[in-house]
């Protein structure tokens, strides 16, 4: 959660337990390091809806993710997003000293109609991860229904360009589970030759649509549905990628060598705040 500085816990005595390290006579004496510079908690967002027989594991009100922000901002929380994490990676800048990174992730109409208000009263920004086809969908259809529908190019373009809301990438058409097909894993079977192609043909083409759509290269590749496999992971970093979120719960330790990919996240579920999510990694 907050800056906690490199630092080394030394020969500490233990009669019974071996810690990995070296017996001398009749003691045992261990040694453990601590990494991170910094502690990242990154929170997953999806939906945020009024309706209350909606929300559940996706699904938050609205009052909920105000509560969210209005914690984050009196606990003394800086929301970053990965303009922030580059630089600190890259050029050696700091974060704040308690970074804290808000996902939303498939792209619903919702988080325009209800989340952009409040991360512009509480100064807080976010991760939008946008899926493609979903995007043309409704660009097309001109559905506005919030209960489902999704941001159209026009809404993508209008977030880009704001100072809370960066778009990245979330694949074109890979955010599915049938068939057996998860995500944009490999599917069983499937010439690693053939599912190279596959992958790499979708999220091109989704790179190609962001660029033309917000002038900007998406630099984050959001796995749907958390699933992954290590062809994927290759692919993206010879595209250009410089980090991926997955599904995977727990809080990243950074430092300037660590590495950005497969950042790992707390789904915020409806009734599971973030004040509990945060307060568990004390």
């Amino acid at each position: 959660m907050k800056r906690i500085g490199k630092r080394m816990v030394a020969v500490i005595l233990c009669a019974t337990v071996l810690c990995g390290a070296y017996a001398a006579g009749n003691f045992i004496y261990c040694m453990a390091e601590i990494e991170g510079e910094y502690r990242l908690p990154i929170l997953m967002y999806h939906h945020i809806l009024k309706d209350k027989g909606k929300q559940g594991a996706y699904v938050i009100s609205p009052e909920e993710f105000r509560e969210d922000l209005s914690y984050l901002k009196e606990t003394g929380y800086t929301a970053i997003g990965t303009k922030e994490l580059l630089a600190y990676q890259e050029k050696g800048e700091p974060l704040p000293e308690k970074p804290v990174m808000l996902t939303f992730d498939d792209g619903y109409l919702s988080y325009m109609e209800y989340a952009v208000p409040l991360l512009e009263q509480y100064g807080m920004k976010a991760v939008v991860s946008v899926v493609g086809s979903y995007a043309d969908t409704y660009t097309e259809n001109k559905d506005s229904n919030v209960s489902y529908a999704y941001l159209t190019w026009e809404d993508i373009r209008a977030l880009s360009g704001s100072s809370h809301t960066e778009i990245q990438n979330h694949t074109y058409d890979m955010h599915k589970v049938s068939h057996g097909q998860k995500g944009c894993a490999r599917l069983k079977g499937e010439k690693e030759s053939v599912y190279r192609e596959r992958f790499t043909s979708d999220v091109s083409a989704m790179q190609t649509l962001l660029k033309q759509y917000t002038e900007k290269e998406a630099v984050c590749f959001t796995y749907p549905f958390g699933f992954c496999c290590g062809e994927a992971e290759e692919e993206i970093k010879n595209m250009g990628f410089r980090m991926s979120l997955c599904c995977a719960e727990g809080v990243n330790l950074l430092e300037k060598t660590s590495s950005l990919f497969m950042l790992k996240r707390f789904n915020r579920a409806h009734k599971r705040s973030a004040e509990s999510i945060l307060k568990s990694l004390d």
